[in-house]
């Protein structure tokens, strides 16, 4: 390598350790009460879907695609644009993730995918590496109806081979859940952050919290909803994450002396929110067929 890129390229892998101290942020409220207004809307949308037809979020031009990857085993998944809502909230430093996605679970029951999704002790086995502990206690009678729980969230985001950038997250949150329907009965399971630390190092397991709303900015605010429908012997499972990042618009950091370039957190926002969502939709399937048998 020519002599004179060893410099700036020293800089950029040594100065990793600034990340955390030089690309802090803090969330401005206005944001985050647009995101409490836009869960609303989705709350509205989401109790519309129950009664509709499957991947109805799915454009009609590509249903019929999606419907097969579903029917072979494959999940499919969908970013919702939100233009209006994130041109809106981008000058206070917000953008609203919303992501949704399906997969169908063979050979199970609504009762059997409740019972993995409530085995709370094993999420760090069952969600690995996305969840790396997980605590909970049940709040509510009757039992099963609601839970405190405790996250243990971590996630790597690769810029080309020298640049990997470590996430790491405390999530104290309540789920819900409820059952709708006699005849087609259906889950519906809310997941609710109440307090989202992030760590400085991004290192799991390591006590050095960053204050509330005033970190890197990749997570803010977190709500995710499974929704599973009886389908004959299986199951037709939904899962879906709204999330409240930083702004990609008024994004500027520098590592050591180099700015890191927008593509980077850009790249954070696109790619995080759909590998959590695949991993959660494809780690619950292969937990609920392996407790039913199917290899």
């Amino acid at each position: 390598m020519n002599a004179r890129y060893l410099s700036p390229l020293s800089a950029l892998v040594l100065g990793g350790a600034c990340w955390a101290a030089r690309c802090t942020t803090s969330l401005d409220p206005r944001a985050l009460r647009e995101y409490e207004a836009y869960l609303k809307e989705a709350d509205q949308v989401r109790v519309d879907r129950i009664g509709s037809s499957e991947l109805s979020w799915v454009g009609d031009v590509s249903r019929g695609q999606a419907d097969n990857e579903l029917r072979s085993g494959k999940s499919v998944r969908r970013n919702i644009g939100l233009g209006a809502v994130n041109d809106r909230i981008g000058p206070w430093n917000g953008t609203v993730i919303h992501w949704i996605g399906a997969i169908q679970i063979n050979s199970t029951s609504i009762v059997e995918l409740k019972t993995v999704l409530q085995d709370y002790g094993r999420y760090s086995a069952i969600y690995h590496p996305l969840i790396y502990e997980c605590r909970a206690r049940p709040i509510s009678v009757p039992a099963g109806a609601a839970y405190d729980i405790v996250f243990g969230l971590q996630n790597t985001y690769r810029f080309g081979s020298l640049f990997p950038q470590h996430y790491s997250f405390q999530i104290r949150s309540r789920s819900d859940y409820t059952e709708h329907g006699a005849n087609s009965p259906t889950l519906l399971v809310h997941w609710r952050a109440n307090e989202i630390r992030e760590s400085e190092s991004g290192v799991p397991g390591r006590n050095d919290f960053l204050a509330v709303h005033q970190d890197h900015g990749i997570l803010w605010a977190l709500n995710t909803y499974w929704v599973a429908r009886q389908k004959g012997p299986n199951l037709y499972v939904e899962f879906e994450s709204i999330t409240l990042a930083r702004s990609v618009q008024n994004f500027k950091c520098k590592v050591g002396i180099i700015p890191v370039p927008k593509s980077i957190v850009a790249g954070v926002m696109d790619s995080l929110p759909a590998e959590s969502l695949d991993l959660m939709l494809a780690a619950t399937k292969t937990e609920c067929e392996h407790r039913a048998g199917i290899r």
